[in-house]
């Protein structure tokens, strides 16, 4: 592995180096997602958390990104579709702040934000100075649970000094966890348990992306018994495994994974398409079922049907068809579902899916 350098950790350092307050708003409880096609503005609303703008090149994209409160643009191609919007929303009183590059905001129960930061030739760096900043945040502002996280990591396939930037991104980001130290004493020896639902694909451009919701109770991250915990890969697929679970549960929240064809630690059905389509759904109904079963209950999800909004990122553009056709039994008619043209962790992996339903769990 190559070592870390101070070239990443200074760009990130200075983007953050300014705080700038936004007038607080006020919306109305709960959590709630809207996705909605673009329409060449993003509203401004009291009750929003988070915006995440889709498939907008960089230059439209930097404009409306820096007008709006707090938001993100991934510039990740939709297939089958126009560019669309999704809308976190609360329905209490929201506070959004700005410091730097990193913007988020608050509503009492959790924390929504987003950071964008030069992935440069040091994933590894980059990566572990991103992730230092968001679990600083969420300690410092009182959120210390990430409930959900997405990021986008460019080239992730792509070799950096002998080096997959995907391995290299997953050892910049283990190291955050590693340092962490929690409220009540907990410290990195015990992070596992706080590793949470996510998701890392690829992305144009040259930014590492990252749009995340955290809350300040602890969630039920949950793993799948077909699948090798992820932060327990051997180290065939790295020197440092990734650290994330398979879901996450919460506050009347169930988040979802990017999920793949992956059974224990190894792929299978490569070069098959529908073979990792129904691989994917295999594991994905397990965890629903590893949910159900917990011994305290509180799970609504019986299946990908009752999924608020779904996710399938395809390696190639012309897999949609066949996917989607394949895909529309297993979901509710009208079911949002978003179609994007990205690289997925492992080269041998066509697509991977993943998804929320925010009146899947039971809140507690």
């Amino acid at each position: 592995m190559p070592e870390f350098t101070t070239a990443a950790a200074r760009t990130v350092a200075e983007a953050l180096s300014a705080e700038v307050p936004i007038a607080p708003l006020v919306a109305k409880a709960g959590l709630r997602c809207e996705l909605t096609p673009f329409a060449g503005v993003l509203p401004e609303r009291g009750d929003t958390l988070l915006t995440v703008l889709y498939g907008v090149d960089d230059v439209v994209a930097a404009e409306l990104t820096a007008a709006a409160r707090v938001s993100l643009a991934v510039p990740n191609r939709i297939l089958g579709g126009p560019p669309q919007v999704e809308h976190w929303r609360s329905r209490r009183a929201v506070h959004s702040f700005k410091r730097g590059a990193l913007a988020w905001s608050e509503d009492g129960e959790r924390l929504a934000g987003c950071l964008a930061s030069d992935a440069g030739a040091d994933p590894a760096t980059a990566a572990r100075e991103h992730f230092r900043a968001l679990l600083g945040l969420l300690e410092e502002r009182g959120y210390p649970y990430f409930l959900r996280v997405w990021n986008y990591l460019p080239r992730i396939n792509e070799l950096e000094r002998g080096h997959e930037r995907y391995r290299l991104f997953n050892s910049g980001r283990a190291s955050a966890f590693a340092g962490l130290r929690l409220a009540g004493g907990a410290s990195g020896a015990d992070a596992a348990r706080l590793f949470p639902a996510s998701s890392a694909v690829g992305t144009p451009g040259s930014r590492l992306l990252t749009a995340f919701l955290a809350v300040n109770a602890p969630p039920r991250h949950l793993e799948n018994p077909r699948q090798t915990a992820a932060w327990r890969y051997p180290p065939r697929y790295g020197p440092v495994p990734p650290t994330f679970s398979r879901a996450t549960v919460a506050g009347g929240s169930w988040m979802l994974s990017g999920t793949a064809s992956i059974v224990g630690h190894a792929s299978r059905h490569a070069g098959s398409l529908l073979g990792q389509l129904d691989e994917t759904l295999r594991n994905i109904e397990q965890v629903i079922a590893t949910a159900r079963d917990m011994p305290e209950g509180g799970c609504r999800v019986a299946s990908l049907a009752d999924f608020d909004l779904v996710k399938v990122y395809l390696r190639e553009a012309g897999d949609l068809e066949a996917v989607r056709t394949a895909l529309a039994p297993r979901l509710r008619p009208g079911t949002p579902t978003l179609f994007l043209e990205a690289d997925i962790c492992r080269r041998e992996l066509r697509l991977e899916i993943e998804g929320f339903a925010l009146g899947g769990a039971i809140a507690r």
